[in-house]
């Protein structure tokens, strides 16, 4: 690691919280973790082309796990910005037709499912915005959301047979495969439209937070 270079000061420092957290050293990775939010806050570009941006994603995350960001504008902010960044490990690390895929790009894949999935309330509102009119009634709006609710594990699902489809077996990752027959279970009558009016909607998902971060 070269300590002069940002890059690598950011990355050396997020192992540390995650290998902290992955211990259960929950103090330890709140020691360091407002390093972590500030430069990423102050410097977002700052590992952009670095296909372990994932992880990234993966300390706000344990951040908002920990519950360390009191302002909720702040805090959706925050995940935003871990989605986009799940994203961009995604797009940097997919591989091409043909090759095997690495583990940046399962770990890229897992962190979005787990932001979806953990924290659905967050991204419901966006979802709903897109699904919505101008000037609805209270009603209308409160069925915007109901759709947006139902929409969100459908978009986790879509990115769960994503990685069954690339690793054998889950990557050999029983939360994934439980989540999976999980879904199954409860929706037997999904339809293709279903799922690829999903997948129509996480782009548009992705579009809305990347215009915000360019902001």
């Amino acid at each position: 690691m070269n300590q002069n270079n940002p890059e690598d000061v950011l990355l050396a420092v997020i192992n540390k919280v995650l290998e902290f957290s992955g211990e259960g050293e929950q103090a330890k990775a709140q020691h360091i973790l407002p390093f972590v939010y500030e430069s990423v806050m102050q410097y977002p570009q700052l590992l952009w082309d670095n296909k372990e941006i994932w992880k990234i994603a993966k300390a706000l995350l344990v951040m908002h796990h920990y519950d360390m960001i009191d302002d909720e504008d702040e805090e959706i902010k925050m995940l935003q910005m871990a989605f986009v960044f799940s994203q961009r490990a995604i797009e940097l690390s997919a591989p091409n037709e043909g090759d095997a895929a690495d583990e940046d790009y399962f770990h890229a894949l897992h962190t979005q499912i787990m932001l979806l999935s953990s924290c659905q309330d967050y991204y419901t509102t966006t979802i709903a915005d897109l699904c919505s009119k101008p000037e609805m009634t209270d009603e209308e709006r409160l069925i915007a959301n109901r759709i947006a609710n139902r929409i969100i594990p459908v978009i986790a699902y879509n990115m769960i047979v994503k990685v069954d489809d690339t690793f054998e077996d889950f990557h050999n990752d029983s939360l994934l495969a439980e989540m999976c027959n999980k879904f199954e279970l409860e929706n037997p009558d999904i339809t293709p439209k279903q799922l690829d009016d999903a997948i129509k909607i996480h782009k548009m998902l992705i579009r809305t937070y990347l215009e915000h971060f360019k902001k």
